[in-house]
């Protein structure tokens, strides 16, 4: 397994105008790129801010339930990669037992984040999915949008 940190959430050019994307990077400085939802991309990206809403998300919400049942996400792991589809699943550990949830990377890294949990990527899934060298020049920031 590899550690990977979130390094952001940008915009990627495409045919729609543009798809968000998170960029895990490992240690090597490689980045794994996933397209995500835009709801998942600002999700990630409001908690890498701190940003926290004046009402729950849906992430936020099922933090807090986890912490009120004494449960914490202790890691994920991004283990699989289908069909151009990825795979992970949240080790959530309460009461002493480890509690594997399957779960879709990028509701995985948005909890993770919340946690401050670390993010694993199997070697087999990083290197089959095709690493960056560095970050696409044409990729935006999600900073760097205006929503107005």
């Amino acid at each position: 397994m590899i550690k990977v940190e979130v390094a952001g959430v940008y915009l990627a050019p495409s045919i729609f105008g543009g798809t968000p994307v998170v960029l895990l990077r490992d240690e090597n400085n490689r980045f794994l790129q996933i397209f995500i939802g835009i709801s998942e991309a600002l999700s990630i990206h409001s908690a890498l801010r701190g940003v926290v809403p004046p009402r729950p998300m849906t992430h936020d919400l099922f933090v807090e339930a986890l912490k009120r049942l004494n449960a914490e996400i202790e890691k994920i792991v991004i283990d699989d990669l289908i069909e151009n589809t990825f795979y992970a699943r949240i080790h959530i550990i309460a009461d002493g037992i480890d509690h594997e949830i399957d779960a879709r990377p990028s509701d995985s890294i948005a909890l993770a984040v919340r946690f401050d949990a670390p993010v694993y990527v199997e070697s087999n899934v990083f290197d089959e999915a095709g690493y960056l060298e560095e970050i696409p020049e044409d990729y935006v920031p999600f900073d760097e949008i205006s929503v107005e």
